[in-house]
């Protein structure tokens, strides 16, 4: 048996997942004991993004209850109108059913669902790490990215993250600093080399220590 298949929305969360377990010390940052993930194995994007994801991911992972020990679901919670229409509970428990009724126990896998979506995850409150993964010109600036998003009314000065997460990567990506990159790009940079310590986002904190108490660290 492999270890953990994750089932992934779209082209930002598969180069986030494969640029997280790029880095050589995945396992002591995720704080857990150290287990196999190869991209071509244990790595799927749903070829209907969130949606798909939300109605028909747990028949994609059906074949691989008898080939991998855990699921790791990550899906975007805002799409189409869910934020308006949908409680995120819910939300979280249709999945759920879902995978238990395609053979899944509830032990066996997590639901991520990203509140409101996945660019959420690439803010921290201090910019300082981001910063060289946007290649923005903080000493030409003289300000923070954060205070550069600030001063554009993308990021009130009390909250931890920009009101609005996509745009605020958006408009940072646009400004022609260094070397055009891609979204993917970007994501797969932030999840290999930011340390996400201080991270609060709750579906990200949930599916840390599900890993943790799958895999726990063993002490000598």
């Amino acid at each position: 048996m492999r270890d953990i298949v994750f089932l992934v929305a779209d082209g930002e969360m598969q180069a986030t997942v494969e640029g997280f377990f790029e880095n050589p010390a995945f396992d002591q940052r995720l704080q857990c004991a150290r287990f196999e993930f190869d991209t071509k194995q244990d790595l799927i994007k749903h070829p209907g993004k969130d949606p798909g994801v939300y109605q028909t991911g747990h028949h994609l992972l059906r074949s691989y209850v008898d080939t991998h020990n855990y699921a790791v679901v990550m899906v975007d919670f805002a799409f189409n109108d869910n934020l308006q229409t949908m409680n995120y509970q819910q939300f979280c428990e249709k999945i759920k059913a879902n995978m238990r009724a395609a053979g899944w126990p509830d032990e066996r896998f997590f639901v991520m669902a990203i509140n409101p979506e996945l660019e959420v995850l690439m803010w921290q409150a201090d910019t300082s790490r981001i910063e060289p993964i946007f290649d923005y010109p903080r000493e030409r600036e003289g300000i923070s990215l954060r205070e550069w998003l600030q001063q554009r009314n993308l990021w009130n000065a009390d909250a931890l993250k920009p009101a609005d997460p996509k745009s605020a990567i958006n408009i940072a990506s646009s400004q022609g600093w260094g070397r055009k990159k891609a979204h993917t790009q970007l994501f797969k940079r932030i999840a290999r080399d930011v340390s996400f310590k201080g991270c609060e986002d709750e579906s990200f904190n949930g599916l840390l220590h599900q890993i943790q108490a799958w895999y726990p660290r063993v002490y000598a």
